[in-house]
Order: structure tokens, then sequence, then C-alpha cells
């Protein structure tokens, strides 16, 4: 799967999905993505938002290697 569709499906869906169950929602999200992406790519989708930071943490944990988080607030 490509990592930018991931961050085009991610933008629409947080249109629709309200603040109180967004954490929820990119907590399953994250734990379903990890199956079809590398870590490396979990990483720097953690850069989208502050929802996606705490999910990727949470599930992956800090990155042993230092990847380029994208600070691109969408």
């Amino acid at each position: 799967m490509n990592e930018e569709i991931v961050k085009q499906v991610y933008t629409i869906l947080k249109q629709y999905i309200s603040q109180k169950d967004m954490q929820q929602a990119t907590d399953h999200l994250v734990d379903d993505l990890q199956e079809l992406l590398d870590e490396e790519e979990l990483y720097r989708l953690a850069g989208l938002d502050k929802n996606m930071k705490a999910s990727v943490m949470d599930i992956l944990g800090e990155p042993e290697e230092d990847f380029d988080y994208e600070d691109e607030d969408y």
C-alpha cells in the first residue's frame, strides 16, 4: 500500500470522525496498517497530526532509528 494513499484517506476520514472518537479510530487504523506498511513508513505518518503520532508511538514505541517525521498538519 502506498503511504500517500494512506495520507489522503486519513485526511478525508478526519473530517467525518468526531474529535472524541478520533484517537480510537486512529489507533485501530495504525494497528491494521502495521501489516501493510513498514515501520519507517508508519513513523513518517506520525507527523500527520497528534493523534497519528500518539497511535504510532503507542503501538510501535520510540523509533530505534532517527526517521524524518513529516511535520505537516493536515
